[in-house]
C-alpha cells in the first residue's frame, strides 16, 4: 500500500499552512504515537497557534480520527510516522536542554511552592503567565549570558515574577520589579522577604515617564510588553530610558509573539528596534511559553537588544494612548 506520510506531503502541508516543515514534524512527532492529545497541548508544546493547527487537522483530515477537542492520528497511519522518524529524532528544542540546569530546577520548585501567592492574571493587562519552565530558562539565559552577577537588573512588568529567579541568584547588584498591577507586586514582596531575597518593587504605569530615581539607572531591562506596535514601542522606549547608556554592555531583553500565519506583523517591531538605534544581537524564535495566549500559538520570541551610539527612547512623555490587545 503506498504511504500516506511522505516527504512530499509534509512539503506540501508546510506552504499550504506557512510555516516551516521542522514544525510540521514536531506536530506529528507528538502524534506518533497514536494516543489523543488535547489540542491546547498541542499548541503549548510546539508553540503553533490555535489557527494554524485548524489549518494542519484540515488538510491531514483523512489521516485523523474523528474529533475536536484533540487530535488523533488512525492507527495504519501511526507506523509509518515511527518510519518517518526512526531514532534520535528531536524537536528542535536544543536551547532548552542546554539550559536545563540546577538553577532553573531551583526555580520551578520556588514556582511550585509559592504558587498560592499568584493572583489571577487579569486581562485588562495582557496578563498570560509563562510557564514555569519559562521562567525557570529566563533565569538560566540571564546566568548564561553574565547578565546577573554585579549588574543592575529592572523588570519592566513583572507578572511571570522574573525578579525572583535573578533574585534566587543573590549575585545582582540590585534587582527592582515594577508594575502597574498592586497584586503581583504584593505576592513578590510576600516571596522576597519568605525567601530573603533581595528585590525592590514598586508600582508603575509604563503610560507615564519612568521615574526619576530609576531612569538611567540599570545595565540590564527584561521586559515582556502588550503584543501591540503601540505597546511594544512604549515598553521599549521605558526600557531604553532605563538603561544606564554611558555602559556599552548595556542590553535589553524583550519578548514579542504572534500567529505564524502573520509574520508580516514582526516588520513593525524591527522597525522599532531599528528606530530606537538597538542592535539585536540575539533573537530565539518561541522561546517563552504561556498558559493561555492560544491565538499566538501560546509562545513568544525572546530578543536580545544592544545598545548603540544612536540609542534613544522613541517616547519620553506620557502617553496614554491605546496599548493593551483589549483596548
Amino acid at each position: 500500500m503506498e504511504k500516506t506520510v511522505t516527504r512530499r506531503m509534509i512539503l506540501s502541508v508546510a506552504e499550504t499552512v506557512g510555516m516551516t516543515s521542522k514544525k510540521v514534524l514536531e506536530v506529528l512527532f507528538l502524534l506518533r504515537h497514536g494516543q489523543a492529545v488535547e489540542n491546547n497541548e498541542l499548541v503549548k508544546r510546539t508553540g503553533v497557534s490555535r489557527n494554524v493547527l485548524n489549518l494542519l487537522k484540515k488538510e491531514w483530515s483523512e489521516l485523523l480520527l474523528p474529533g475536536t477537542d484533540k487530535t488523533q492520528m488512525k492507527p495504519e497511519v501511526v507506523g509509518e510516522l515511527d518510519l518517518l522518524f526512526g531514532e534520535g529524532w528531536q524537536p528542535d528544542d536544543s536551547l532548552w536542554r542546554v539550559l536545563d540546569g540546577e538553577l532553573g530546577r531551583r526555580m520551578m520548585n520556588l514556582l511550585d511552592k509559592y504558587a498560592h501567592l499568584r493572583p489571577e492574571p487579569n486581562r485588562a493587562y495582557d496578563q498570560f503567565y509563562a510557564t514555569k519552565e519559562t521562567v525557570a530558562k529566563r533565569a538560566e539565559l540571564l546566568n548564561f549570558m553574565d547578565d546577573v552577577a554585579g549588574k543592575r537588573l529592572l523588570f519592566l512588568g513583572d507578572d511571570d515574577w522574573g525578579s525572583v529567579g535573578v533574585g534566587l541568584q543573590k549575585q545582582a547588584e540590585k534587582v527592582v520589579a515594577l508594575d502597574v498591577d498592586k497584586r503581583m507586586l504584593g505576592s513578590i514582596r510576600q516571596l522576597a522577604e519568605l525567601e530573603k531575597l533581595e528585590i525592590e518593587t514598586e508600582m508603575y504605569d509604563a503610560r507615564d515617564p519612568l521615574f526619576n530615581k530609576w531612569a538611567g539607572k540599570f545595565d540590564v531591562v527584561f521586559t515582556d510588553p502588550p503584543y501591540t506596535p503601540q505597546g511594544v514601542e512604549l515598553f521599549l522606549s521605558r526600557a531604553v530610558s532605563g538603561l544606564d547608556l554611558s555602559k556599552q554592555t548595556a542590553r535589553i531583553y524583550l519578548c514579542f509573539g504572534n500567529s505564524d500565519r502573520a509574520k508580516e506583523r514582526f516588520l513593525p517591531i524591527y522597525e522599532l528596534f531599528v528606530k530606537s538605534g538597538l542592535m539585536i544581537r540575539w533573537v530565539w524564535d518561541k522561546f517563552n511559553r504561556y498558559q493561555g495566549a492560544e491565538s499566538i500559538g501560546s509562545a513568544s520570541s525572546l530578543f536580545i537588544l544592544e545598545t548603540t551610539s544612536k540609542t534613544k527612547p522613541l517616547i519620553s512623555g506620557k502617553n496614554h494612548g491605546a496599548i493593551y490587545t483589549n483596548n
